[in-house]
């Protein structure tokens, strides 16, 4: 039996089988607001980050992870969107595509690799064959593979990886490219808030926390919805039920979720929507067509009086304990899916 965790409650055994607070992932989540913290206000290699991405002949900066860091380079994507005069061009790519050479690098193009473990086989294999130099990494491993290729590193924070889902590394790496967007943009407003995200996940947290939710019965199937820079929220949410809780769930844009999302819903399926800003007449209409459709619809509201280009961490402590409450009513281990062996197999790593 796991030590009992410091922060916050869990809700009360879930039909015999255990607790949020019984699960390395939880204690990982009760850890991720302190090392978001320590991770922006180190700040280590930030600057040295974005000086690299923004130096005279950059045009253009492309952003890749896979998995929870595919989400996140989406996230800064659309982040940048709201850069008034972007002194460069930013995309996000995921890691399949620039492996093995198939990216169509163009002059001043610049790779900013994200991989909390540093040993990610689409990274690796995109920094080797081709990535034109010198090259920038968000990872929590500087001895890695892709920290020591990079000639630029910012680093995470991760204190514990209790379990195969990541809290610490996810929270982490995209407060840390937003705080590096934020310097590459001048954009103060988005730097304070940065700053002070580990406080307001904390809060979250100890929400999520106390919640006792109705997570039975289990559903067959589900799709999650966000608006704008929730909509990688919604990504990494339907990320996490698929882990944790085994549950085929897609995450969709807004939009796309009321209309081809809908087509796939029945009775009996789950539909999240992921809060952003508030209000958001999309989101409430999506949920009203999702329910039609017969979807039992869970709303996770995240942090909506905060800055918008945060959804996808604070939506995180929500996402982490509905995915373990609808793993215990199947009676899975949320530490250790079945999944793992073949995930490393086709990773090459073990970390996102």
């Amino acid at each position: 039996m796991r030590k009992r965790a410091r922060r916050g409650s869990s809700p009360a055994t879930v039909h015999g089988v255990t607790s949020r607070a019984d699960t390395g992932l939880w204690a990982d989540l009760l850890l991720t607001p302190e090392t978001v913290t320590r991770t922006v206000t180190r700040a280590d290699g930030f600057d040295d980050v974005a000086a690299l991405l923004t130096a005279p002949g950059v045009r253009r900066v492309v952003v890749t992870g896979n998995g929870a860091q595919w989400h996140i380079a989406l996230a800064l994507s659309l982040a940048w969107l709201d850069v008034p005069q972007p002194p460069v061009d930013l995309i996000a790519v995921p890691g399949g595509l620039v492996a093995r050479g198939a990216f169509a690098w163009r002059e001043g193009d610049r790779l900013l690799a994200l991989s909390s473990s540093g040993e990610f086989r689409d990274v690796i294999e995109a920094i080797a064959s081709g990535a034109p130099r010198p090259i920038a990494a968000i990872t929590a491993n500087a001895g890695s593979t892709v920290g020591a290729a990079a000639e630029a590193r910012a680093m995470v924070v991760v204190d514990t990886l209790r379990a195969r889902t990541h809290t610490q590394g996810y929270a982490g790496s995209l407060a840390a490219g937003l705080a590096i967007i934020a310097r590459m943009s001048e954009d103060d407003a988005l730097g304070r808030a940065v700053l002070g995200a580990g406080e307001t996940l904390a809060a979250l947290v100890d929400a999520a926390g106390a919640s006792a939710r109705d997570a039975g019965p289990r559903p067959h199937a589900g799709v999650c919805v966000g608006t704008g820079p929730a909509w990688p929220a919604a990504l990494h949410t339907a990320l996490c039920l698929r882990e944790v809780s085994i549950l085929p769930v897609d995450g969709y844009e807004t939009r796309e979720g009321a209309t081809t999302g809908r087509f796939a819903t029945i009775p009996g399926d789950l539909a999240v929507t992921v809060g952003g800003v508030r209000p958001d007449p999309l989101l409430a209409e999506a949920a009203t067509i999702l329910a039609e459709g017969g979807a039992r619809v869970v709303a996770l509201q995240g942090a909506p009086d905060a800055d918008p280009r945060l959804a996808p961490i604070f939506a995180l402590p929500a996402a982490i304990a509905l995915a373990i409450d609808l793993a215990h009513l199947a009676d899975l281990d949320a530490d250790a899916p079945a999944w793992a062996g073949a995930y490393d197999r086709t990773s090459r790593g073990t970390g996102h």
